[in-house]
């Protein structure tokens, strides 16, 4: 069974349907999750990841501007080292990374050459998003492989990352890039159909919902805890950063990646996954967009130059990411 909760609107509202805004999204944010390229954690899956690159490929064949956020470099790289399933130390996660980053970004070129096209790997650590100047240089970098007709794939930099800087997993990383890069649709492929009110493993009368709103608390309550044996993030991490997300109007597609042709299908306005909307979708938004992060007495706070309220702190957010964020609207 389903559920669609998406609040009620005024009878003078005009809401575009899901398919609608399915069809009608430009700018695609596509995370792909770990154990989508990967057999079991143990190697990448190529036959998965090529089938992911000419989908995408077909996205851009149609119009649609596509960033990829990939996971898989530390499963990679405990390939390559013959490691068991988990790492136990930040220092052996690290050293997978860096192994295993070499590997994915590898595999990737492969695929898209045999496509006639290449990709450009951009590393990114909560670094990046501190303050306006890497943010912007964060976001050239991005827009210029795609003036260049390359795929951007965009991952943690886990080889450096540590308490400090690290953003904790790529559903928020893929939020962030939503953010600067003012996507449409952000949309996160896992193995699970999406977000259901209830763990369905162990409640069979558990609903899938199929739409909603993103930021409802009662998402959170839904989804529970952590993530599998293979990634980092479980159904917790995606709605919060749906949450993230929706703050710069994109919208949040959860969808089971192993579904055949499941990126042509959300393309075509199937109604596939759990759909969250952001609660303003107009341009409006865009004109808010954040445009910058920094790290202020050790907590995450967000810059908003394009608003022009002085020496105003509004304590926001706070809860839905691994490090505090407190907007500021400021002048300078």
């Amino acid at each position: 069974m389903t559920m669609n909760i998406v609040g009620k609107t005024s009878m003078h509202s005009v809401v575009p349907s899901r398919s609608a805004l399915q069809k009608r999204a430009r700018r695609w944010v596509i995370k792909i999750g770990s154990s989508l390229l990967t057999q079991d954690g143990q190697r990448l899956d190529l036959s998965a990841m090529q089938n992911f690159v000419q989908q995408i490929l077909q996205l851009r064949a149609e119009g649609i501007e596509v960033v990829l956020v990939s996971s898989g470099s530390v499963s990679a790289g405990k390939c390559h080292l013959g490691w068991a399933q988990k790492t136990t130390t930040a220092e052996e996660r690290q050293a997978a990374a860096s192994v295993g980053q070499s590997a994915l970004i590898h595999a990737y070129e492969n695929l898209l050459a045999e496509e006639g096209t290449h990709c450009g790997q951009v590393l990114l650590t909560r670094d990046n998003f501190r303050d306006r100047k890497r943010l912007k240089k964060t976001l050239s970098a991005i827009e210029m492989l795609l003036k260049m007709q390359m795929l951007p794939i965009i991952n943690e930099n886990d080889a450096i990352a540590d308490l400090d800087n690290a953003l904790g997993n790529n559903d928020h990383l893929a939020a962030l890039v939503s953010n600067i890069w003012h996507a449409d649709l952000m949309v996160l492929l896992t193995d699970q159909s999406g977000l259901f009110t209830a763990d369905p493993r162990a409640q069979t009368d558990a609903e899938m919902i199929t739409e909603g709103m993103a930021g409802d608390p009662r998402h959170e309550r839904m989804a529970g805890g952590g993530g599998g044996t293979v990634g980092t993030g479980g159904m917790l991490t995606k709605i919060h950063a749906a949450t993230h997300a929706a703050r710069s109007g994109a919208a949040t597609l959860i969808a089971d990646g192993r579904i055949p042709g499941v990126l042509l299908r959300l393309r075509q306005g199937e109604l596939l996954g759990t759909f969250l909307r952001s609660k303003k979708f107009d341009r409006k938004l865009r004109r808010d967009a954040w445009t910058g992060l920094q790290i202020i007495n050790g907590q995450q706070r967000i810059i908003h130059p394009m608003l022009r309220i002085k020496n105003e702190v509004v304590a926001f957010y706070s809860e839905t990411l691994p490090f505090t964020a407190i907007p500021i609207f400021n002048g300078q």
